[in-house]
């Protein structure tokens, strides 16, 4: 065997062993929070019981709005014409990850608006958010997915009375233009807020300045709070259905740091690439010797 395909197929290995994968969505069924337009979950059975030589067969069939539980939306949401769900790539829904944590601004003021401010504090302390990142902001929100009245404020349609965490304009251009986010994620029904103050919001910030770009937007994401602030890979792969404007994913981040605390996270990368460099002196050793 080569001894360097040996000493990396090692250094691999190492990692996988190392690294923790976080689930970041939320089950969906009939009790799911549900946008007024859209409908509710449902579940029917095509088949259950015995079928030819006594093997047990059970199917069914599943119908749910796009846009319901965690979800990404894709570009066609809201631009006409563009990349709908089969046109997203692999690639496109995967990205290098960081955690803005803003739970306890949340709790504070449920109107609360991520500020820029809040963006440049983050990196004083983190370090630069990477090129064609993954943002994600944990609101400490997603507790509340089962109860719509604490998840968005109201379960009447009333517009005014939807108030609920979000991200200002200016940080979200602010990463936009100056820190080129490939995904913005919430775990929040959206990142644009729908109401401030009592009146209705004219127009999704977010939605018509990040999609005609290609940008994805996650929305809905579950235990965003177990996410270290840094060096995670964030998953956000929906099913390619045809004509799709956004769909259901299995949203999950994989991270060098399984105790949530982002300073092992390079301590453990450090331990892999000892080991396996250990392990690749030992082998060369082997076979020099024998």
């Amino acid at each position: 065997m080569n001894p360097s395909l040996f000493c990396w197929t090692l250094l691999i290995l190492t990692d996988v062993v190392l690294c923790r994968t976080i689930d970041l969505s939320h089950v969906i069924d009939r009790n799911s929070f549900t946008p007024s337009n859209a409908p509710t979950y449902n579940w029917t059975v095509l088949s259950r019981g015995q079928s030819y030589e006594g093997v047990y067969i059970e199917s069914g069939a599943y119908s749910v709005g796009e846009h319901v539980g965690t979800h990404i939306d894709a570009p066609a949401h809201f631009v006409k014409g563009s990349k709908t769900l089969e046109q997203l790539t692999i690639e496109d829904t995967i990205a290098e990850g960081v955690m803005i944590d803003c739970s306890e601004e949340a709790r504070q003021d449920r109107e609360y608006q991520v500020t820029l401010e809040k963006i440049l504090d983050w990196e004083t302390k983190h370090g630069r958010i990477p090129d064609q990142a993954a943002v994600i902001f944990n609101f400490g929100w997603s507790a509340k997915f089962g109860n719509p009245l604490e998840y968005i404020g109201d379960v009447t349609g009333n517009i005014s009375n939807i108030v609920f965490p979000s991200v200002s304009e200016a940080a979200a251009d602010f990463l936009l233009h100056e820190r080129d986010v490939k995904i913005i994620g919430t775990d929040t029904r959206s990142p644009d807020p729908m109401s401030l103050k009592g009146k209705p919001l004219p127009r999704p910030h977010i939605h018509t300045t990040y999609l005609p770009r290609d940008r994805l937007i996650v929305e809905n994401l579950k235990g965003t709070d177990q996410l270290p602030a840094k060096n995670f890979r964030f998953f956000a792969n929906p099913t390619k259905f045809d004509r799709g404007t956004g769909g259901q994913v299995r949203a999950f981040a994989m991270t060098f740091d399984p105790k949530s605390a982002e300073n092992d996270a390079p301590k453990f990368s450090a331990i892999s690439c000892l080991i396996g460099c250990l392990l690749s002196v030992l082998f060369c050793t082997y076979l020099l010797v024998f």
